[in-house]
């Protein structure tokens, strides 16, 4: 979760905090680096929409890039491809100089604006969006963008997931204060006009623009070692995912209960999410603690219609 630094430091227009993590902090660069690496071994692929990679060569834009490690790894498998990523904080201004091929642009942009960057040039073969959920207000609006930026035939694959964490065992918030922390989270991103759950209308609301879904894959992520994963990987999967998700446990705490609104006070609020990163470390496999996400290919029609208002 938080993948997109879509929103500037964390503060909308109407300088409410959005986006909910410390986007140019050297831990947050590493966390996401980890959660890619996870996402990449649990799914078995950088993606999983099929691409035909006979015919020109690909044009792929990744929105909300981040650190930027998504688009050098796919550059670097399909060197004949082009790939684009933007985000707000592109990777350079992050402090991240890592090799980038020669096939790879990352420019500055904001996707939830018009696309400038896009203009006069050929549409795109692929767009790929992933845990956009604390950086996007308007799908609707970032939805009718990809289709009209889409060649007809063209994909969008996009993964998220449910702000949530679940329990096997069924207890709720009396039981865990892991829970609980992800409860007033919840509340944070809503009272922010961010829905906690957005993941479930996104099918909907892709097929309201125009687009045909091809792929609804719901991926259950286990923060204790899954048997599903590598054998090999299968410890390591396990704690980077434990460490994302302590992570975005410890980087939004100081964001949600830092003003007067909040439930808590900044004070119970740390002390509230040091239980929380406690018990999912020490009770993750015996509670059975895991997260929801789903990547959802969706296609533009060959003969797209009028596009919807």
């Amino acid at each position: 979760m938080g993948d997109s630094s879509q929103v500037q430091n964390g503060t909308a227009k109407d300088d409410k905090p959005v986006y909910p993590f410390p986007n140019q902090a050297k831990e947050e660069t590493q966390r996401l680096d980890g959660q890619h690496e996870v996402f990449r071994l649990r799914l078995g692929a950088l993606y999983k929409a099929h691409l035909s990679c006979k015919a020109a060569p690909l044009r792929v834009l990744d929105l909300g890039c981040g650190t930027g490690i998504w688009c050098r790894e796919f550059a670097a498998a399909h060197p004949s491809a082009q790939v684009l990523g933007i985000d707000v904080l592109p990777p350079a201004e992050r402090g991240i100089d890592s090799a980038t091929p020669s096939n790879c642009t990352f420019i500055k942009a904001n996707f939830e604006h018009a696309w400038t960057f896009a203009e006069g040039q050929e549409h795109f073969d692929f767009i790929y969006a992933r845990m956009l959920i604390a950086g996007v207000r308007d799908w609707p609006g970032l939805f009718r963008q990809c289709l009209s930026h889409l060649r007809p035939g063209g994909l969008i694959e996009v993964f998220e997931g449910k702000f949530e964490l679940r329990a096997e065992d069924s207890k709720g918030l009396e039981e865990s204060p892991a829970i609980r922390w992800f409860g007033f989270a919840q509340d944070y991103l809503t009272g922010n006009g961010l829905k906690w759950d957005r993941a479930m209308d996104l099918p909907h609301q892709l097929r309201n623009v125009g687009f045909n879904i091809v792929e609804d894959l719901p991926v259950k992520m286990k923060l204790y070692p899954d048997e599903s994963d590598p054998e090999k990987d299968r410890v390591r999967i396990a704690d980077r995912y434990l460490n994302d998700m302590t992570g975005i446990v410890g980087n939004m705490t100081e964001r949600m209960f830092g003003d007067a609104s909040a439930k808590l006070t900044l004070e119970e609020g740390r002390v509230l999410a040091e239980e929380a990163k406690r018990e999912m470390v020490e009770n993750r496999e015996r509670r059975g603690y895991h997260t929801t996400l789903y990547v959802r290919v969706a296609q533009k029609p060959a003969e797209s219609a009028k596009l919807p208002n």
